[in-house]
């Protein structure tokens, strides 16, 4: 596994001086050393249940019995709080970073197809809302082109080459909430679907607007950060395909920053710990692991000079 380029430390340090003034809700405006850790172990420590036969004895993953207190938060220390590492970015076959280059960064133009009917309108203001999330900080740039929307329905062997990738309704049969794509993909498996049900309300706090952002970090080249994580129960979900099941899988990801994120917006909100926040949101450790890769956005770059 490689560690990441030291040619973007100076990226890296600049978000550091701009973190106060340009974070938008990432949890750690003012916070001292320790305030997360408290927090998280606060959290996890609420719904931790307690043996009724025997006090003081904790019963954690549904069938681990730990005796008091003391042993309860080195648990918490050594298990929860070191599950995953924010942002993994996808390898290609060749061993490269599986991102956009330079020259088509600013530019992931999409459509979105005719075929959400009534809710075509929200499909627009959730993309655009999602894109946003990530271009704030992030120097990349999603554009919707309303004009190719008629041109969204083709299927093999033709595709439309006027925009990057398609934004399209998933079959009714789809166990997914929403599907994306890689950048080295195919111009043909470049589609972001979005299934019906993501239109309801969803478990675990996410929304619509969450999800896209989950799909286009994947759309960026981020891997499912579970990945890193031990399978658990609460992790059995069809939408998790090979990332379930392979921690550790060096051979085609790299991690980008390693500090422990547990609620990284690419880590699956149902294999969070107890007591992680739900629903999907960029954490300021996310935003750094893209910047990273992408640097930052160029409305950041202007305002610190």
């Amino acid at each position: 596994m490689r560690m990441p380029r030291p040619g973007w430390r100076t990226a890296l340090l600049l978000v550091s001086a701009l973190s106060f003034s340009c974070i938008e809700s990432a949890g750690t405006h003012g916070s001292r050393p320790g305030e997360e850790y408290d927090a998280g172990w606060e959290s996890f420590r609420t719904q931790v249940v307690e043996s009724s036969a025997v006090p003081g004895v904790f019963i954690v993953e549904g069938d681990i019995a730990i005796r008091g207190e003391e042993a309860l938060r080195r648990y918490y220390r050594e298990s929860v709080a070191h599950v995953s590492q924010p942002l993994t970015v996808r390898l290609t076959a060749a061993g490269n970073d599986d991102v956009w280059s330079a020259s088509i960064k600013h530019s992931l133009t999409y459509c979105i197809g005719d075929g959400f009917g009534t809710r075509k309108a929200t499909v627009i203001a959730a993309m655009a809302a999602a894109a946003e999330s990530w271009s704030r900080r992030v120097g990349v740039t999603f554009r919707y082109v309303p004009s190719e929307d008629s041109e969204c329905i083709l299927e093999s062997p033709d595709v439309n080459l006027d925009v990057v990738f398609d934004v399209r309704p998933a079959p009714a049969t789809e166990t997914y909430n929403a599907a994306a794509f890689f950048p080295s993909d195919s111009r043909l498996a470049k589609k972001l679907s979005i299934h019906s049900r993501a239109f309801g309300t969803m478990t675990g706090g996410r929304t619509l607007e969450g999800v896209l952002g989950h799909e286009l970090g994947h759309v960026l080249g981020f891997r499912h950060e579970h990945m890193w994580a031990t399978p658990t129960p609460t992790c059995l979900n069809p939408d998790a395909g090979m990332d379930l099941y392979s921690p550790g899988h060096a051979d085609d990801s790299r991690l980008l920053y390693g500090e422990y994120d547990a609620v990284s917006i690419m880590h699956y909100v149902q294999c969070r710990p107890v007591g992680a926040v739900d629903g999907y949101a960029q954490t300021e450790k996310d935003y750094r692991g893209a910047i990273s890769i992408y640097g930052l956005a160029p409305a950041l770059i202007v305002s610190a000079l």
